[in-house]
Protein backbone atom coordinates (compact mmCIF):
# COMPACT_ATOMS: atom_id res chain seq x y z
CA UNK A 1 0.00 0.00 0.00
CA UNK A 2 1.35 3.42 -0.97
CA UNK A 3 0.05 6.57 0.69
CA UNK A 4 0.83 10.17 -0.15
CA UNK A 5 -0.04 12.57 2.68
CA UNK A 6 0.97 15.98 3.99
CA UNK A 7 2.26 16.30 7.54
CA UNK A 8 1.87 19.82 8.88
CA UNK A 9 3.72 20.80 12.05
CA UNK A 10 3.37 24.08 13.91
CA UNK A 11 5.96 25.91 16.02
CA UNK A 12 4.05 24.99 19.20
CA UNK A 13 4.44 21.25 18.46
CA UNK A 14 0.97 20.39 17.18
CA UNK A 15 0.64 18.34 14.00
CA UNK A 16 -2.00 17.27 11.50
CA UNK A 17 -2.12 14.94 8.53
CA UNK A 18 -4.03 15.83 5.35
CA UNK A 19 -4.61 14.12 2.02
CA UNK A 20 -4.09 17.29 -0.04
CA UNK A 21 -1.67 20.20 0.25
CA UNK A 22 -2.81 22.25 3.27
CA UNK A 23 -3.13 25.97 3.79
CA UNK A 24 -0.42 27.10 6.20
CA UNK A 25 -0.18 29.79 8.82
CA UNK A 26 3.05 31.77 9.31
CA UNK A 27 4.18 29.38 12.09
CA UNK A 28 3.59 26.09 10.22
CA UNK A 29 5.61 23.95 7.84
CA UNK A 30 4.32 21.11 5.72
CA UNK A 31 6.12 17.95 4.62
CA UNK A 32 4.93 15.87 1.68
CA UNK A 33 5.30 12.22 2.69
CA UNK A 34 5.07 8.97 0.79
CA UNK A 35 4.43 5.98 3.00
CA UNK A 36 4.97 2.43 1.71
CA UNK A 37 3.47 -0.34 3.84
CA UNK A 38 3.32 -4.04 3.03
CA UNK A 39 -0.23 -5.40 2.80
CA UNK A 40 0.77 -8.20 5.18
CA UNK A 41 0.66 -5.70 8.05
CA UNK A 42 -3.13 -5.68 7.77
CA UNK A 43 -3.68 -9.42 7.57
CA UNK A 44 -4.76 -11.08 10.78
CA UNK A 45 -3.02 -14.35 11.56
CA UNK A 46 -5.01 -17.56 11.36
CA UNK A 47 -4.80 -20.03 14.21
CA UNK A 48 -4.87 -23.61 13.03
CA UNK A 49 -5.00 -26.76 15.12
CA UNK A 50 -4.94 -30.37 14.04
CA UNK A 51 -6.10 -33.00 16.51
CA UNK A 52 -5.49 -36.65 15.78
CA UNK A 53 -6.82 -39.45 17.94
CA UNK A 54 -5.03 -42.66 17.04
CA UNK A 55 -7.04 -45.84 16.49
CA UNK A 56 -5.25 -47.40 19.46
CA UNK A 57 -6.92 -44.84 21.75
CA UNK A 58 -10.40 -46.06 20.84
CA UNK A 59 -10.65 -48.99 23.20
CA UNK A 60 -13.69 -50.71 24.64
CA UNK A 61 -11.75 -52.53 27.32
CA UNK A 62 -13.21 -52.87 30.78
CA UNK A 63 -11.76 -50.40 33.28
CA UNK A 64 -11.44 -51.72 36.81
CA UNK A 65 -13.65 -49.98 39.37
CA UNK A 66 -10.64 -49.18 41.55
CA UNK A 67 -9.62 -46.64 38.90
CA UNK A 68 -12.99 -44.89 39.30
CA UNK A 69 -12.65 -44.86 43.07
CA UNK A 70 -9.17 -43.33 42.88
CA UNK A 71 -10.29 -40.61 40.43
CA UNK A 72 -13.36 -39.78 42.52
CA UNK A 73 -11.26 -39.58 45.67
CA UNK A 74 -8.58 -37.41 44.03
CA UNK A 75 -11.16 -34.93 42.70
CA UNK A 76 -12.98 -34.78 46.04
CA UNK A 77 -9.70 -34.15 47.91
CA UNK A 78 -8.57 -31.47 45.46
CA UNK A 79 -11.89 -29.62 45.21
CA UNK A 80 -13.84 -30.55 48.32
CA UNK A 81 -16.78 -31.45 46.07
CA UNK A 82 -18.62 -34.74 46.03
CA UNK A 83 -17.90 -36.44 42.73
CA UNK A 84 -19.35 -39.55 41.14
CA UNK A 85 -18.25 -41.41 38.03
CA UNK A 86 -20.21 -44.13 36.27
CA UNK A 87 -19.62 -46.08 33.11
CA UNK A 88 -22.36 -47.38 30.88
CA UNK A 89 -21.86 -50.15 28.39
CA UNK A 90 -22.89 -48.66 25.02
CA UNK A 91 -23.95 -52.10 23.73
CA UNK A 92 -26.48 -52.55 26.55
CA UNK A 93 -27.83 -48.98 26.27
CA UNK A 94 -28.70 -49.30 22.59
CA UNK A 95 -30.61 -52.56 23.11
Amino acid sequence: MKLKKWLTVSSNGSARLTASKPSLTAKEISINMEINLPDALFEKPKLVANITVPDSAASSKVIESIVFDNVEEAIEQATGLEFSISVANPDKESA
